[in-house]
């Protein structure tokens, strides 16, 4: 018996090292960032996120830490990685806007009120389910109003409930919209960030392609297909091109 609880206070004690690990660089981590050494702050973030630790504050801190070392693209590229783990959390969106605010290109989007809904987190302010069960309360205060509006016999009370009734059936459809384009979105739709100061986009996935146009650090694009040399990429606008993997951060 003896010898079955020591074998379990070592496996124990040696669950619990990486995550003592971690805290300690997380510690110092935090230690350099406070005396703005960011280089060292990023080099010990970095070395948790290689050791398979995930998080949305380490990312959110990653972000912060490149933010301060004026790496734009590998700061936005965090704080994206990051909304991903947790996109209600404000600190993050705001530190993302600012963010992207600085970003040298401006791209319009030539797409529609859905998928333009969903670029700008319109979509993703909730999660699925939430959207499911907006969804079913908007319906429940659909039938609701209707059932008040065929038993009053007050003119004022059935214009009111009549409204009122209409406007939650169509809350419902646009919930359920946008639920479904968020469900759908999520298991399709990738994306990435540009990483370098400037990228050149080719024609094909080869370094002697014509260039057809460059992108800078933050710039966020789609993702139509990768391979570990190149990546496939499509802007809002609906240019399409090929950047070099290790120039992107993909999510």
């Amino acid at each position: 018996m003896s010898q079955l609880r020591y074998i379990l206070f070592v496996l124990l004690f040696l669950s619990i090292l990486p995550l003592s690990g971690e805290n300690i660089l997380e510690q110092k981590a935090e230690k350099a960032y406070a005396e703005k050494n960011y280089k060292e702050a990023i080099t010990l973030y970095e070395s948790i996120s290689k050791g398979g630790f995930i998080s949305y504050k380490l990312y959110y801190n990653l972000g912060n830490a490149y933010y301060k070392n004026n790496e734009l693209g590998k700061a936005i590229y965090n704080y994206e990685l990051a909304n991903k783990l947790q996109p209600n959390h404000t600190d993050i969106k705001t530190n993302l806007r600012i963010a992207n605010e600085k970003t040298i290109d401006k791209i319009e989007s030539k797409e529609n009120f859905f998928i333009g809904a969903l670029k700008t987190g319109i979509v993703y302010s909730l999660s699925t389910t939430a959207w499911a069960w907006f969804s079913i309360i908007s319906l429940s205060g659909a039938f609701i109003f209707a059932f008040i509006f065929f038993i009053s016999r007050s003119l004022m009370i059935k214009r009111i409930t009549f409204f009122l009734g209409l406007l939650s059936f169509i809350t419902c459809g646009i919930s359920l919209a946008f639920g479904s384009v968020s469900l759908s979105s999520k298991e399709e739709l990738k994306f990435a960030v540009i990483l370098n100061r400037e990228s050149k986009i080719h024609e094909e996935p080869n370094i002697i392609s014509k260039t057809k146009f460059s992108l800078h650090e933050g710039s966020k694009v789609g993702v139509l297909e990768t391979n570990p040399e190149w990546t496939n990429i499509k802007l809002e606008n609906g240019n399409e091109g090929w950047v070099k993997t290790a120039e992107v951060g993909l999510f």
